[in-house]
């Protein structure tokens, strides 16, 4: 990589940074594209030679994380057991994720209330994961009975990101350990054990 290439890739990723702290620390509607440029220590021509929109900043960073999420549900798929003890694990090791990246996962989800191109592509995220899962669907009978468990798990995956939002972004973890008893079960149940 050239000294050139290595500045342009530091300064796109510092676009990325500065953006997902400033929309946490301000909200994503009230966070513009020149108070990005400006604490960036950039002007916003520079900017927009990366980004042309506020949607296509955050989609960078959702494109950056998404191998992660893919391996967590990879790592699902391989499970030899998906028991509610075995789940719990599984959801454990989500969990941290979700911690680690909740700058980037409370950025995303500012995103999707006001960005129909944001929202559009978490979904289309969440379609790649389920539809590469290969251990639910081994025993299907029929490609009707196959959409049904992808539709079941998506629809699990939804409700696991929007407890993980108001556990772990939000900070409501009053009845944490209840809350993924309770999505451990729905996780073993999708996988009949």
């Amino acid at each position: 990589m050239t000294d050139r290439t290595a500045k342009s890739v530091q300064t796109r990723q510092r676009f990325v940074d500065v953006a997902l702290q400033l929309i946490k620390e301000r909200g994503y509607e009230q966070t513009s594209m020149a108070q990005i440029a400006s604490a960036a220590g950039s002007s916003r021509a520079n900017l927009y030679l990366y980004f042309k929109s506020k949607p296509q900043i955050i989609m960078a960073r959702m494109q950056e994380i998404e191998p992660l999420i893919a391996s967590l549900y990879d790592r699902l798929d391989q499970m030899s057991s998906h028991s509610c003890e075995a789940m719990k694990a599984w959801l454990d090791e989500a969990r941290d994720m979700w911690i680690r990246y909740s700058t980037e996962f409370e950025a995303i989800n500012r995103a999707m209330a006001t960005d129909p191109e944001v929202l559009d592509e978490w979904l289309g995220l969440g379609r790649r994961i389920s539809s590469r899962q290969s251990t639910l669907y081994k025993d299907c009978r029929d490609q009707e009975e196959r959409l049904d468990r992808e539709v079941h798990l998506t629809t699990l995956m939804m409700s696991l990101e929007r407890n993980f939002y108001f556990l772990y972004i939000r900070g409501h973890r009053e009845r944490e350990d209840r809350v993924l008893a309770s999505l451990a079960r729905q996780w073993a149940q999708l996988f009949g054990e």
